[in-house]
């Protein structure tokens, strides 16, 4: 028991003189080696007693490697110069090393537990004390097995808690299902039992009747059961039918519900969390078992209640012929239950330590069967080589998969071989009982039947339950992802951002993105005046992309000030400026959907204006393309589905800019707007955006020179950091970055 963690020297000396000087002092202890009597948390108060004076089971204080440690003295070599002291941990098997007198701290006279204040020195904890160390061979392990079950006891309850939240998060908008499921399930671990005891009491009346039965009273009494009987197949098989439909209602319910929940996570995560490696590994785990983890656990949670019911009704069936063969029954069960439990954890650390190479995997798989990829997989015959990278992760899985596998097939061997041992004793004690009359022939059908049922049953339900363990677990992944925070969550100050009607101003802004420790951004101040066109220039990685991400709110600044007119958006909700903001990136989407849904996805929230998506499409300067389309603005982009046409890189670089003047925004951001663009159709643009400039505050980002020549002004970025700024004439005056570059283009274009 360590009441400290390590301190430093100038604190022990503090301590010790305090001890020294006959103050007590009070320490909080922590790890569980002296359970139970001192426990993690505990509060002891030390006094400085003579070392003579301390007898056998005494807590005393001793230093060690930097710590105090507070353990029981099992006895003092005094004849030794200078004293030695053995001690050792109530729960510990080995006893400490030796203590020389120097190493004396002091000795513990009372602990605090739960506000309440216990005395060691009181007669009942001195004669336990000296009884713990007489007799420490027994104790410890008493004391061991004890301090076990309270953890496995703990565990479980952990376990169970976990289970519940995570039925109540699943189930979440499928209340009326889940109730009428838990009701069908009732009934159905009811219907088969009842069942089986109109069998036994038909079997019991015709052999009780023996000649009677030409009695009309004894043959009225048949007739009945047998109905009877008949009505409960039928409505144990109605109630099977019913309840596969109403789970299936459930699963869509469910279904429908998580999936809802992951696309809104994921349209509202923040974008730091889709670029770092870490956390995509965590969003692979939690999309693949969102895909069946919930829906399996309220089926796991429905078939235990189900099983739960049928147990109960076993339990007394069983009692009325011999109560001890339910503990058999039991007992043979609870080993399958274990092996599935722990291998249960065993496959969720597999996963959980192999994500990265199962995301890879998913990768090249990708790779190999995805169109972007298609053209160089052929043109450059890497069909094999990326093959080859697949497999060798797929046997590197697949090797570590089955050996698990192998393990737990021949713990469930052992476990079924002993489940099926102590079934087979159990019918041998009630055949035994019927051969000595103990038992009718009706009572030994009944047992019988209950047994074959009952072990399927049992097994169903301690599957169920580690089912349930199981499915929480692997959630476990799902519940992390819902629980990272998304970009629409407020500030406290909760403000919002005006329309711009002054400037954009970066104020020292630096950045690094979380998986890298190099500076994207280096202390650059930049501002963009309402109104105007200010262009981005710079080698690539030289940070303007990543300056386009922080004014879009998809990062907010390591360090720095992004304003607003006078607002630091740093005050705000994350991506408070977009309702502001339209843009066009560099990696621009193509979404399979007809031209006309494409150019409005824009603005999803305005009502379709057919005009205004015309309009769009002219300035972008695709309209004569779509015209001549088979639908015109409502023909499928793409080839993903029947019927659709596929569009150039160009033509759907130009979708994409069509979508921006279509959102109408006052900040207009194109980075690398006409990469894609041959040069006519890039001076048409140019001419659009220019006029569409006039009232609109526009920044560019372009490797072309002739994109950005017209711009009001430059910036120009290098490793970072902001070299450059001015007009184009300014800055080719300069001779400087710009005008190197600019020179280079010129070379490039003519030579």
């Amino acid at each position: 028991m360590t009441p400290t963690e390590p301190i430093s020297g100038e604190l022990f000396s503090f301590t010790e003189d305090l001890l020294n000087s006959e103050t007590p002092v009070k320490i909080r202890v922590t790890g569980n080696s002296m359970y139970p009597s001192l426990r993690d948390g505990d509060i002891v108060t030390i006094r400085k007693e003579a070392v003579e004076q301390l007898r056998r089971g005494d807590i005393v204080g001793i230093k060690s490697s930097g710590k105090w440690v507070a353990h029981r003295l099992q006895n003092k070599q005094a004849h030794q110069r200078p004293l030695l002291l053995r001690t050792k941990g109530d729960c510990c098997r080995k006893p400490d090393p030796v203590s020389e007198s120097s190493r004396y701290v002091g000795k513990v006279t009372s602990f605090s537990r739960a506000g309440r204040e216990h005395d060691l020195d009181k007669v009942r904890y001195r004669l336990a004390g000296s009884f713990i160390a007489r007799f420490s061979v027994f104790t410890t392990s008493l004391f061991q097995l004890v301090l076990r079950s309270g953890i496995y006891v703990k565990k479980f309850r952990e376990g169970f808690s976990r289970i519940i939240e995570s039925l109540r998060f699943v189930s979440r908008g499928s209340k009326k299902q889940v109730l009428t499921s838990i009701v069908l399930s009732v009934l159905q671990g009811m219907a088969p039992f009842l069942t089986i005891y109109l069998i036994k009491l038909l079997i019991d009346s015709i052999s009780a009747s023996g000649e009677k039965l030409q009695d009309p009273e004894a043959l009225r009494k048949l007739w009945i059961l047998l109905i009877l009987t008949g009505l409960t197949f039928l409505v144990n098989a109605l109630l099977g039918i019913f309840g596969g439909l109403t789970r299936e209602r459930l699963s869509q319910s469910v279904t429908r519900n998580i999936y809802r929940l992951l696309h809104e996570k994921h349209t509202t995560l923040g974008l730091a969390f889709l670029e770092d490696p870490i956390h995509q590994d965590q969003i692979h785990r939690a999309g693949q078992e969102a895909a069946f983890r919930p829906v399996k656990l309220i089926q796991s949670g429905i078939i235990l209640i189900q099983s739960v019911i049928s147990c109960v009704v076993i339990s007394v069936f069983i009692l009325m012929t011999q109560g001890y063969l339910l503990g058999l029954l039991l007992i043979a069960l609870i080993p399958g239950f274990l092996v599935r439990i722990r291998f249960t954890t065993l496959f969720y650390h597999y996963r959980r330590n192999n994500s990265k190479e199962e995301r890879e995997g998913h990768y090249y798989h990708r790779i190999l069967t995805g169109r972007p990829f298609a053209k160089e997989l052929r043109l450059f015959n890497l069909g094999e080589y990326f093959r080859s990278r697949f497999e060798k992760i797929q046997r590197r899985l697949d090797e570590q998969r089955n050996q698990l596998f192998r393990r737990r097939a021949v713990a469930e061997i052992m476990a079924q071989g002993f489940a099926i041992a102590l079934i087979f004793i159990s019918f041998g004690l009630v055949i035994s009982m019927a051969l000595r009359g103990s038992l009718s022939v009706g009572s030994v059908v009944l047992f019988f039947m209950v047994i074959q049922r009952g072990f399927s049953v049992l097994s169903t339900l301690f599957q169920s339950v580690a089912g349930l363990s199981e499915d929480t677990v692997f959630l476990r992944d799902f519940l992390e992802f819902m629980q990272l925070p998304a970009t629409t969550v407020r500030s406290k100050s909760d403000c919002t951002i005006q329309p711009l009607r002054k400037e954009i101003r970066f104020d020292g802004v630096g950045f690094r993105y979380p998986s890298s420790d190099r500076k994207a951004l280096d202390s650059v101040s930049m501002t963009i005046p309402f109104g105007k066109t200010i262009a981005l220039v710079g080698p690539n990685g030289s940070g303007k992309t990543t300056l386009v991400k922080l004014l879009c709110g998809f990062y907010p600044p390591s360090e720095g000030s992004l304003y607003f007119d006078d607002t630091d958006i740093a005050a705000c909700s994350p991506g408070a400026s977009l309702e502001q903001i339209t843009a066009v990136f560099q990696d621009f989407a193509l979404y399979n959907l007809s031209a006309a849904e494409n150019i409005r996805l824009g603005n999803v929230s305005s009502r379709q204006d057919q005009e205004s998506l015309k309009e769009a499409a002219r300035k972008a300067g695709i309209d004569d393309v779509l015209k001549d389309l088979p639908f015109r603005y409502d023909t499928p982009l793409g080839n993903l589905f029947d019927k659709g046409e596929e569009l150039s890189i160009g033509q759907w670089q130009k979708m994409a800019i069509a979508r921006a003047f279509y959102r109408n925004s006052g900040i207009l951001i194109l980075d690398e707007p006409t990469s894609a663009l041959d040069s006519e159709s890039e001076t048409d643009l140019l001419k659009n955006i220019r006029n569409l400039a006039k009232d609109k505050t526009v920044l560019i980002i372009s490797h072309r020179f002739s994109t950005i020549q017209w711009a009001d002004h430059i910036y120009v970025l290098d490793h970072g950091s902001m070299v450059e700024s001015g007009t184009h004439d300014q800055l080719m005056s300069l001779q400087g970055k710009y005008y190197t570059m600019f020179e280079s283009s010129r070379v490039r274009v003519f030579s």
